[in-house]
């Protein structure tokens, strides 16, 4: 990760926070023309990145699954369904603690505070979706699963004409890949600030700017909390309840999560976090292989933080605590979602936001906080994440060892 890179990813929540501020201070000094203009831009931006979406989950679900070019099936599987079940873990318990803690939030409401109505945008340009999310989720994992087996039995029987049509469809995905990370890297992600602002401006436009920053300083606080006391557990779980254990394994990634926390990039702290894992499962083969290829998509940090923030924008705008049921479809999506997650400054966001306008309900001026909010706390989030993995690498030594599903030992 090079220096200029690590400073963007510092910069861009010291401007939101600068945003914010000076909307909150100057907003009624706006004239309405110019709230509009930029009110119009966030929209037109929103459009954009809902045109790239399907694309850009395609390309990166699949080219995850694809990675796995060898090993044991059933490692690979085991892998991924861990991975999986942890994600969704994390958005359990980011319920289950938001439902224990309900009367100390339940108050955020900003309904009473909002008088004036919405900006009125002074243009809108749609622009049509090709391809549904949904139906871009489900065909990269029909197409990446059937790839990856067609291509192990080609390899197998060394059938070169099938082993051209997996490496084609390899060459597509990477192609659709770099297209994505175009985007999100060199457009969408540096007019992050424009995409906020417009949302900023209509929400003090409407009143409710300054009670919603008074509001979420406990869900920071909750959420921090909440992760904290998550991977204490799982360090607890994982070593028997073996405190000197677990002591010592946290301690050997302490300098990993540092890493990440202050670049805010977990593929920057890749190479401490891999350190970490080798003096943890005592296992280097194992840890190189685990911790690279859950670097991306093991997002415990995100899975705790991103549904406690969604909670809380349903109560801010007085629509009511999701039901269990529904917060099930929308944990078991969060959780395959982050097979799609870009190694992007709180790229993870962007794939999670048609998820939450459809299990949740979420509208624009909501989608506009719960960006800022992870953006704001990408930091944390990182270092949770991080820790995370560490945990995640020790368990999957433990269980491979023990039930001998592959021979990667450290000899």
């Amino acid at each position: 990760m090079h220096f200029p890179s690590i400073l963007s990813r510092i910069k861009l929540p010291v401007l939101l926070l600068l945003i914010i501020t000076g909307v909150l201070f100057l907003g009624n000094h706006i004239p309405l023309i110019i709230k509009q203009f930029c009110f119009s831009i966030s929209l037109s931006l929103k459009m954009v990145l809902e045109f790239f979406l399907p694309l850009i989950i395609f390309s990166y679900l699949a080219s995850c699954i694809l990675s796995f070019k060898k090993g044991v099936l059933t490692f690979i599987f085991i892998l991924l369904i861990t991975v999986f079940i942890s994600n969704f873990l994390g958005t359990l318990v980011s319920y289950g603690s938001y439902l224990f803690t309900f009367s100390t939030f339940a108050q955020t409401s900003i309904a009473s505070s909002t008088s004036s109505s919405d900006l009125l945008p002074l243009w809108s340009v749609p622009i049509p979706k090709l391809l549904s999310n949904d139906l871009a989720l489900y065909l990269s994992l029909l197409l990446s699963f059937s790839i990856s087996f067609v291509r192990g039995f080609a390899e197998k029987y060394n059938i070169h004409g099938l082993l051209n049509v997996t490496q084609g469809f390899e060459k597509f995905v990477n192609f659709l890949k770099q297209i994505s990370s175009f985007f999100l890297t060199r457009i969408f992600i540096p007019l992050v600030p424009l995409f906020i602002l417009g949302y900023i401006i209509n929400l003090q436009h409407l009143g409710s700017l300054n009670k919603i920053i008074t509001s979420y300083f406990p869900i920071f606080l909750l959420i921090i909390s909440v992760q904290i006391l998550y991977l204490l557990i799982i360090f607890s779980v994982i070593t028997k309840f073996n405190l000197s254990y677990a002591y010592t394994y946290i301690r050997n990634t302490l300098s990993a999560a540092l890493t990440g926390f202050s670049t805010m990039s977990s593929a920057a702290a890749m190479p401490l976090t891999l350190q970490a894992a080798e003096r943890n499962t005592n296992n280097p083969n194992l840890a190189r292989i685990l911790i690279p290829a859950t670097v991306n998509i093991h997002m415990v940090g995100n899975s705790i933080a991103m549904p406690i923030m969604a909670i809380s924008c349903l109560l801010t705008f007085d629509l009511p605590f999701p039901d269990f049921q529904s917060f099930i479809l929308f944990g078991l999506s969060f959780a395959l979602a982050q097979f799609a997650v870009s190694a992007v400054p709180s790229g993870g966001i962007f794939i999670m936001i048609p998820l939450m306008e459809k299990f949740l309900g979420f509208t624009p001026d909501m989608i506009s906080i719960i960006t800022t909010l992870n953006i704001l706390l990408d930091a944390p989030v990182t270092a949770t994440s991080i820790f995370g993995n560490s945990a995640l690498a020790i368990f999957l030594n433990k269980f491979f060892t023990k039930f001998k599903i592959v021979n990667l030992s450290s000899g």
